[in-house]
């Protein structure tokens, strides 16, 4: 019974030790270094880009904007920061850590036209545990809130930094995800191209949602950025054009003076499956268009709805 115990005690020191060690060396790499695959964007949004544009948003802002065109047509360098399946909670987590660090003179957030609804998101907190404790007010109050067995594991370093390394292992052996230096993943051009889908549309918005992008809306408006909010244009068609998370996000940029593109059903996109990837992503000649598109109704609402409100110094 002594030797069990005796054994037992030894385990529990080395994994002890082997949690200290793990997080040392983990915290050092990715202070030290830019992590790769999936996670390269990610990294670099949280602890690098200082762009003047910055966009946000999931896969209908990553492969739906591309930077190139808005730099050149505005005159500002610009980073796509859109993550994979991310939802609004996810986007103002995100903004949070770039303003811990850098204000950006315009923020362009992309959403879906369910995004207020739903689970959207909800899951992809995972990748940011390696973050946590790292210095990110926002990340760190997120994973604080986490109760019982969930807030025990966020602190063990074997538990919280396994995601990163088998992700990244993985990405570096199977993934062919291309990004571009400035963020944007492009999407190729189908052999066959999409089928207009029909979407019974019934979501409602949850108003946890609604209150993240209202504070995103006052966190921008106190820093003096501008926020431009946008529905990408995607191969569907739903059951009513006044879809109510739409009608609830229009009522808040209204009150914030914020503009907001209701683009998901555009008509030049709707009838041209040629510019889709698939159903909820334009292809490299869709974003091509689209980007020239919204670049245009920036520029509009630069000289016209914020021409009164900014002073000269301030302008863009």
């Amino acid at each position: 019974m002594k030797k069990v115990i005796i054994y037992i005690i030894s385990i529990i020191i080395i994994l002890f030790i082997a949690d200290f060690f793990l997080g040392i060396c983990s915290r050092y790499y990715i202070k030290n270094h830019q992590l790769t695959g999936r996670y390269k964007p990610l990294d670099r949004l949280i602890k690098e880009v200082d762009t003047d544009i910055v966009l946000i948003g999931n896969s209908a802002i990553l492969n739906s904007l591309d930077p190139q065109i808005l730099e050149d047509s505005l005159s500002m360098t610009c980073y796509n920061g859109g993550i994979i399946g991310q939802g609004i909670e996810f986007s103002e987590t995100i903004i949070d850590c770039i303003l811990q660090r850098h204000t950006p003179k315009m923020i362009i957030l992309g959403l879906r036209p369910e995004e207020m609804g739903g689970n959207i998101g909800e899951g992809i907190y995972d990748v940011l545990k390696p973050y946590y404790k790292m210095g990110y007010n926002s990340i760190d109050n997120h994973f604080n809130h986490k109760e019982g067995i969930e807030r025990l594991l966020i602190n063990s370093n074997l538990i919280r930094y396994n995601t990163i390394w088998v992700r990244v292992l993985l990405y570096m052996l199977f993934d062919n995800t291309i990004y571009q230096d400035n963020g944007f993943m492009p999407m190729e051009i189908p052999s066959t191209f999409p089928k207009m889908k029909y979407i019974k549309y019934v979501s409602q918005p949850v108003q946890t949602k609604l209150m993240c992008l209202e504070r995103i809306m006052q966190k921008c408006n106190k820093k003096d950025i501008k926020l431009f909010i946008c529905y990408p244009p995607v191969f569907m068609t739903f059951n009513t054009d006044n879809l109510p998370c739409i009608m609830a996000v229009n009522n808040l940029c209204k009150k914030y003076n914020t503009p907001c593109y209701v683009d998901y059903n555009n008509k030049t996109f709707n009838h041209c499956p040629e510019l889709f990837y698939d159903n909820g992503h334009v292809n490299i000649k869709g974003a091509e268009l689209y980007t020239k598109s919204l670049t245009s109704k920036i520029i509009r609402d630069i000289k016209g709805r914020f021409y009164i409100t900014t002073n000269k110094k301030n302008k863009i």
